[in-house]
């Protein structure tokens, strides 16, 4: 059956209001026991289907069921050591951070009443009294702090913004926070993707307080979600999700556009476009990630010479981009182009000036096949990227007809882990997408690529400068002197080009007339999020 077409376009949704020394916490309720016989799973670690759980499902039967398509699902539980799964338990409404973006950008926390600054290192971080785990015990000081720490262990992009922090409790609902670097901004810090509020079972599973709990998993394919009874006094109304991964674009329009899928979350633009044409409610939001190519620059890598990446920044035609992915803008740093603190590069195309470069290299084409070579070795650059973001294909393919001009020969590869690939395997440019903002605040994404040794600087950078501004924007609260900063940061890494910017992108997302009023937010960190099917 067709749909009315309805076209919405959200573009600041995830500029946040980002704290200061001390952040109160916004109008969120506490976790609050029903008495619905939903089962309620506690989830392994995620080798195989869990279906674990102390209550039988009942009502859960007579609940309405939201289906929604991804281009990937979680094949593990675990919130720790398994890559980005903590940032996928929440995105689908699993787990939460301690403190989360609303849809006006604000900092709230179902978790947390406030946190305050008592030094330079020193934080007091209050619990909200009742909130549970989805098996209906407390989320107390002793609990945070156990599942914190383990964090902090076990996740170096988890001490990215200011260090390993240190939890310690005080009293039941009081816990002592100590960080490495300052940080004027904690809040935000305990918003960052990795600190997921979980609890570690005996047998290895594990327990979150979002307003979903699985109840069946087919690790990498589908997650079936019920309603978490203890998260608030709605949890009655909420419906059943499930979510499914599909391999490929024309496969997820198909279960759309057959009624098997109530959202698809993406769609290619090519698929936005007939979708709309068929009649379909398509979404078109600003999606506050940046898309970008992390260049192989360590020493001993083709890529390590300079001249090279800036020939390979200037051979890059970012406005061909924008028109094939039917959206977006040209990227001018590092950040969404409605965040004050979002660089103010200007990114040349230039063709001839990509050859020169490369000439300067010690590059030239001397058997005139087309391509250049240096010491008798034809210069051939290995493109690598990942299918779940499909907009990155179309990008990695336009470089590569962007390279073949002016000379240099490409190959390229997709892999289902692109962050294991890139610790583990040989490449020169792989295309990323990431949402760089997802606390409204600079430092975390600066400081995860950026700055030396930390956690996802797959290339090796390190730059003294950057690592004083961004310890410097560490002691700074939002406004203007850490804009600038940020700015100063972008415009470094333009000239050092261990990545290479490219698009503010657009997403589109399909959904049913059931759900014409669902709106996302912050990209897709909040795709299952609390309001998820409620009426008002």
């Amino acid at each position: 059956m067709r749909r009315r077409t309805k076209r919405f376009l959200s573009t600041a949704l995830c500029v946040a209001a980002v704290a200061a020394a001390a952040m109160g916490c916004g109008n969120s309720t506490t976790g609050t026991e029903t008495t619905t016989g939903t089962e309620v799973v506690t989830d392994g670690t995620g080798e195989s289907t869990t279906e674990s759980g102390t209550k039988a499902t009942t009502e859960a039967e007579g609940r309405k069921t939201i289906t929604i398509g991804e281009t990937s699902v979680i094949n593990k539980i675990d919130p720790v050591n398994n890559g980005s799964n903590a940032w996928s338990l929440t995105a689908d409404g699993i787990s939460e951070t301690i403190f989360m973006q609303d849809e006006k950008g604000n900092l709230t926390s179902h978790i947390a009443e406030s946190v305050t600054q008592k030094d330079a290192l020193t934080w007091e971080l209050k619990l909200k009294e009742g909130v549970k785990f989805s098996d209906g015990s407390a989320v107390d000081a002793d609990a945070l702090s156990v599942c914190m720490n383990a964090i902090m262990e076990h996740d170096t992009i988890a001490s990215a913004s200011a260090g390993i922090i240190t939890f310690t409790p005080i009293d039941e609902l009081t816990v002592e926070l100590k960080t490495e670097r300052e940080t004027t901004i904690m809040a935000s810090v305990l918003c960052e993707w990795p600190i997921v509020v979980f609890k570690q079972l005996e047998d290895g599973s594990f327990l979150f307080t979002g307003p979903y709990a699985i109840q069946n998993m087919n690790p990498g394919v589908s997650l079936e979600l019920v309603p978490n009874p203890y998260y608030d006094d709605r949890a009655g109304e909420r419906p059943n999700v499930v979510l499914k991964a599909f391999a490929d674009g024309a496969t997820m329009q198909q279960a759309f556009e057959s009624g098997e899928i109530d959202m698809a979350f993406t769609v290619t633009p090519e698929t936005a476009r007939i979708l709309e044409d068929g009649g379909y409610n398509v979404k078109d939001i600003d999606a506050g990630y940046q898309y970008f190519m992390v260049l192989n620059s360590k020493e001993n890598e083709t890529l390590s010479d300079l001249s090279l990446r800036e020939a390979i920044n200037l051979a890059v035609n970012r406005e061909d981009m924008v028109t094939a992915l039917k959206g977006g803008r040209v990227a001018n740093g590092f950040f969404a182009q409605y965040y004050s603190f979002a660089g103010e590069v200007e990114e040349k195309y230039d063709p001839e000036e990509a050859k020169a470069k490369l000439a300067e290299a010690g590059y030239s084409d001397t058997d005139g096949d087309g391509f250049v070579d240096k010491d008798g070795e034809k210069l051939t650059l290995k493109l690598v990227t990942y299918p779940s973001r499909p907009d990155l294909s179309i990008l990695m393919q336009l470089t590569v007809s962007n390279l073949n001009a002016i000379g240099i020969d490409a190959t390229t590869e997709i892999t289902d882990s692109i962050a294991n690939y890139l610790k583990t395997e040989e490449y020169d440019i792989a295309f990323y997408a990431q949402h760089t903002a997802p606390t409204g605040d600079p430092t975390y994404a600066l400081s995860q690529f950026f700055r030396t040794n930390q956690g996802i600087n797959y290339n090796e950078y390190s730059n003294e400068r950057v690592d004083a501004l961004l310890d410097e924007m560490g002691t700074l609260p939002a406004g203007d002197e850490k804009d600038k900063l940020a700015k100063e940061v972008q415009q470094i890494i333009s000239e050092d080009l261990p990545v290479v910017y490219l698009v503010d992108p657009q997403w589109h997302i399909a959904v049913s007339d059931a759900l014409a009023d669902y709106q996302p937010y912050c990209g897709d960190y909040y795709v299952v999020n609390p309001e998820l099917g409620l009426s008002e």
